[in-house]
């Protein structure tokens, strides 16, 4: 069956928060229009529509929906979009949403939960540093409500995970963090390098090679400890590594080697290559005038893909070429200089305990 991901903002930049590092932010103030507003009805309709076109025979359609801040929209804009793509009844669709979970209320977790949508809430980890970093238009921190937002996700039995944005200043206490997803008693864990403002090669607040490696050997060796245990915490990267070298291919994108067309729509209808590079020189064009066949068929888009391979000189001889695969080209400036890599020195540790772990596991 043919499948289609989509990652759509409702809401354009526009969010409640002010978070000190907001990736978006950042690259909509380098757009001619930093936000175009909430999606409007018709461009509902022209975007379901051409789902419909690119699945007409049938197919999976993983919709996800980000920001700015997606709930910003509001609960009655889910629902007419939902109820515009059931009009396709040959259509299966996996909704999943990223949010700072802030603006939920009973009703909108109940939409949530009875359209089985998975969750990425955004929390920072312990209150001390989330609210340093993500914190509302007056100052005041966040992280009460977002603990808030996940208890009403809980009791309406919405699916989620914990989305961390790991700073510079993260990166020195990751035991500290892995304490506090057991204390919350989180299973699924995300940690996202927190990136430097594009042009900014001396961002204060972005991860940095040596932050990456003193992070997760540390945060990897609290969860291994752990895991030996039988107390396994779900981790994006472990996941993705641990099946990586056992043949199974990686969900993660900035594993794969390469970039791919993602299909990061405004609510224009605008779409972009990347949710990393929503920028006008990279735009591919616009779901009002382009099918999804169009768009990934363009220049722009295959100049995009083309060009997507970072590999700095500590490559060319890394015996981890076949799992790292050079990274992300806008994440691997968190780990990777012409001179030093601090992914590989996490792997070299990391690796060998992996397949030790995944042979003990598949022997139970």
């Amino acid at each position: 069956m043919k499948e289609l991901s989509v990652l759509i903002k409702p809401s354009s930049s526009l969010c409640n928060l002010r978070c000190r590092y907001c990736f978006y932010a950042d690259v909509s103030e380098n757009r001619e229009v930093a936000s175009t507003g909430i999606m409007q009805d018709d461009m509902i309709d022209i975007l379901t529509q051409r789902i419909h076109e690119e699945l007409s025979e049938g197919g999976t359609a993983n919709i996800s929906f980000q920001g700015g801040e997606p709930t910003v929209a509001g609960v009655n804009w889910f629902r007419k979009f939902a109820a515009a793509l059931d009009r396709y009844d040959n259509i299966q669709v996996n909704w999943s949403m990223q949010t700072n979970a802030t603006l939920l209320t009973e009703e909108f977790c109940q939409f949530l939960h009875d359209r089985k949508f998975l969750l990425g809430v955004s929390l920072d980890g312990y209150q001390t540093n989330h609210d340093h970093f993500r914190y509302d238009a007056k100052g005041k921190g966040a992280f009460l409500r977002v603990l808030k937002g996940i208890r009403m996700l809980k009791k309406a039995g919405v699916d989620y995970n914990i989305l961390t944005v790991v700073t510079h200043d993260l990166a020195a206490h990751a035991s500290a963090l892995y304490s506090f997803y057991k204390q919350q008693r989180f299973e699924y864990i995300q940690l996202i390098p927190c990136l430097p403002a594009l042009g900014n090669t001396d961002d204060p607040l972005a991860m940095r090679p040596e932050d990456f490696e003193r992070f997760y050997k540390e945060f990897f060796t609290c969860w291994f400890e752990d895991a030996m245990k039988g107390e396994l915490m779900s981790v994006n990267l472990f996941e993705n590594l641990a099946g990586m070298i056992n043949g199974v291919p990686p969900y993660q994108c900035g594993l794969i080697g390469q970039c791919i067309v993602q299909y990061v729509i405004e609510s224009d209808g605008s779409v972009y290559p990347c949710d990393f590079y929503c920028l006008d020189e990279l735009k591919l064009g616009n779901l009002r005038d382009c099918t999804f066949e169009q768009l990934r068929n363009s220049e722009k888009a295959k100049q995009f893909i083309a060009t997507s391979a970072c590999r700095k000189s500590p490559c060319s001889s890394c015996p981890h070429i076949s799992i790292c695969r050079g990274g992300c080209r806008r994440q691997n400036v968190c780990y990777l200089k012409d001179d030093y890599c601090g992914y590989r020195s996490f792997l070299d540790e990391a690796l060998p305990r992996l397949a030790w772990l995944t042979r003990q596991y598949r022997k139970q």
